[in-house]
């Protein structure tokens, strides 16, 4: 069973390990109000970044919820090799709805372990 809790070691925390996925991701999934960069973790488990800018999301209220919706999306995906992934919010991201940007995320993730899927047959 899945375990749905977000401790310390499921995120991406330092500077340098936000970079590595900048640098070296293999994999992108676009959305206009949502990017997801990811690449294969050295680590035993997937770990999640969230890039949630004033910028984009002037409101505190409306950052929050984003990065709320994001981490409970993300805790019930199951990723069945270890990846490491960067969230970042695109303009207008709040103005969507709970649920219309729960099934975005859910969409995201399915797309970016299908393209996953994909670079593992190229590499066999």
């Amino acid at each position: 069973m899945p375990s749905y809790s977000f401790s310390k070691n499921r995120r991406l925390s330092k500077a340098s390990e936000f970079q590595e996925v900048f640098d070296r991701n293999q994999i992108k999934v676009a959305h206009p109000n949502l990017l997801l960069i990811a690449k294969p973790s050295d680590c035993d488990q997937s770990r999640l970044g969230l890039v949630v800018g004033k910028k984009n999301i002037p409101t505190a209220v409306g950052r929050n919820r984003v990065k709320r919706v994001v981490r409970d999306t993300f805790r019930q995906t199951e990723f069945p090799m270890p990846l490491d992934i960067i969230f970042l919010a695109r303009k207008d991201a709040d103005k969507l709805g709970q649920n219309e940007l729960s099934l975005l995320l859910r969409q995201s993730w399915g797309r970016l372990l299908q393209r996953f899927e994909g670079l593992d047959n190229k590499d066999a």
